[in-house]
């Protein structure tokens, strides 16, 4: 596959870009360092802009900018298969998620050899909760890429996530046989044993694994151990989960809304479960502050909308509420209104103590709450949300008999 204006030595740090995006590795930036190189080639552009917008957060947007202005200047030069990755580019940098979607569907079905196009099409699919998608993406891996590092584990998660929990399995220890390092394969396994209540085995299996997350990036080693934690609150262990938090969940990029989003679940949970957390809403809170007004992705701003109701100021949840309502009014995805808004409504009722009005507005959401993305394990806190309310109206009710 040609990448246009491109040198040989350029076409070199593009695969070994590829090579760290599809291991989780820590060296993506040499990506932006080829891209500079050679403003003539579109497809370097592309993915440059499309790396930084996977920050997640306004930053990302504005550091993508320069890199969708060489993209958009030498388009025509590319292929076919370049412009349409080009074309999925521009789709993510005006927020249409969904048809970024649809042209890297189209992509990989014509050019199923690109593995690092399924990545990103896995990646839009995740944040839009399409888990058909991902399946989709993730077949088209294994049927051309048997044997290939990384293929497998991109599987096996698709697999999990449309609960085809035996082969998930199955593929995520292949995967993890052809690359020990295959983080994303850890990950696929222990959802199938989240899911499926095995805790211990769970937390050997992702221990086992751990010493190979040293060296990848931020994201993969924080949600690996935000799982191994997980697994220690499904065990009744929460201190060794706040030990975990301690370690390996906050304070390495705190800037990152990846480990935002990360830290707010786990000290939810936490507290769901009744452990004092201490003072360990405080940094995290003055983080999230920073994203107020962003919405980019529903899924994190109900994190850091309940982040703000349960330990921001007064009234700073409320304005986020009347912030994302204007957000609703013009998004494209209707998720935002149909979703996103009422679910942070109850949320933030939640946070305030009245349990029934929470219960009446989550209850009817929790069938659509895959659309606002994210996997079945980090959003059943939302579950574990309604059932604490429902909980706590029981309690209420039998201490009125009592």
């Amino acid at each position: 596959m040609p990448v246009t204006g491109a040198c040989p030595e350029s076409a070199r740090g593009y695969d070994a870009y590829v090579r760290e995006f599809l291991s989780y590795g820590p060296d993506l930036r040499g990506l932006f360092e080829v891209a500079d190189a050679n403003p003539g080639a579109p497809l370097l552009n592309a993915h440059a802009a499309s790396l930084h917008m996977a920050f997640e957060g306004a930053e990302g947007w504005a550091a993508a900018a320069p890199y969708l202005d060489k993209m958009r200047a030498a388009r025509e030069s590319g292929t076919e298969r370049e412009r349409l990755f080009c074309d999925a580019v521009e789709a993510q940098a005006n927020h249409d998620f969904a048809r970024t979607l649809r042209a890297l569907d189209e992509l990989t079905v014509r050019w199923p050899a690109d593995l690092c196009a399924i990545k990103w099409g896995q990646y839009h699919a995740f944040n839009l909760g399409h888990a058909p998608a991902l399946l989709r993406f993730g077949e088209r891996a294994r049927i051309v890429h048997e044997g290939t590092p990384y293929a497998h584990g991109m599987t096996a998660f698709a697999l999990e996530q449309n609960h085809r929990l035996g082969e998930a399995e199955e593929e995520g220890l292949k995967a993890s046989e052809i690359a020990l390092d295959d983080a994303w394969a850890h990950h696929a396994v222990a959802h199938v044993m989240e899911t499926q209540g095995r805790a211990r085995e769970g937390a050997r299996w992702l221990d086992h694994c751990a010493h190979t997350w040293e060296t990848k990036g931020v994201f993969i080693r924080d949600h690996n151990y935000w799982h191994a934690a997980l697994f220690r609150l499904s065990l009744g262990r929460e201190e060794d989960a706040l030990a975990i938090y301690d370690e390996k969940l906050w304070g390495a990029w705190p800037e990152f809304p990846q480990e935002q989003i990360g830290a707010v679940s786990m000290l939810w949970r936490l507290e769901l479960r009744g452990a004092d957390v201490g003072s360990r809403w405080a940094p995290v809170i003055d983080q999230v502050r920073g994203r107020a007004g962003e919405h980019i992705f529903p899924f994190h701003d109900l994190h850091y909308l309940y982040a703000l109701a349960r330990a921001g100021e007064p009234g700073e949840a409320d304005r986020f509420i009347a912030s994302l309502k204007k957000k609703a009014e013009i998004a494209l995805n209707p998720v935002w209104a149909e979703v996103c808004v009422p679910a942070a409504e109850a949320l933030a009722a939640f946070a305030r103590g009245k349990h029934e009005q929470a219960a009446q507005i989550l209850g009817p959401l929790l069938n659509d709450l895959h659309r606002v993305g994210g996997s079945h394990a980090q959003r059943h806190v939302f579950v574990e949300t309604y059932e604490a309310c429902l909980a706590a109206g029981a309690s209420a009710n039998q201490n009125a008999l009592n």
